[in-house]
């Protein structure tokens, strides 16, 4: 019974291998340093004051508003723990480029964020 046991762990292991590696890879482009980012003014800015505290992609994976970015910023500071910009010019940097690059697809540097809540399918 032992010895079924083993096997059966090696044979579910070599078939979660198999799975896996039948997958199609992903290419990343690892010449970017600033990978997810998309390139502009302002991204190394963004991509240090961003990633100290989380994953780059909790910043890619939304559009907000240059105003929610706004406020997001000032949360993150006051209330979250995130270091203060050198200076005013630094988070004006950071904000233009979240606003630039980061912002609703149908309202460039406005409207309302993207994500929103899941809805019900019943």
């Amino acid at each position: 019974m032992i010895q079924r046991f083993i096997l059966g762990g090696a044979a579910a292991a070599a078939l979660t291998l198999a799975a896996v590696s039948a997958v199609p890879q992903v290419a990343l482009d690892t010449d970017d340093q600033w990978y997810p980012l998309p390139e502009g003014e302002g991204v190394m800015e963004v991509y240090y004051a961003c990633n100290a505290c989380h994953s780059l992609r909790t910043v890619t994976n939304v559009r907000y508003s240059r105003s929610v970015w706004d406020e997001l910023l000032t949360w993150m500071v006051e209330e979250q723990g995130m270091p203060e910009f050198r200076d005013s010019e630094e988070r004006q940097m950071v904000l233009d480029y979240l606003a630039t690059h980061l912002a609703p697809e149908d309202a460039p540097g406005g409207g309302v964020p993207v994500m929103s809540a899941p809805t019900s399918p019943w």
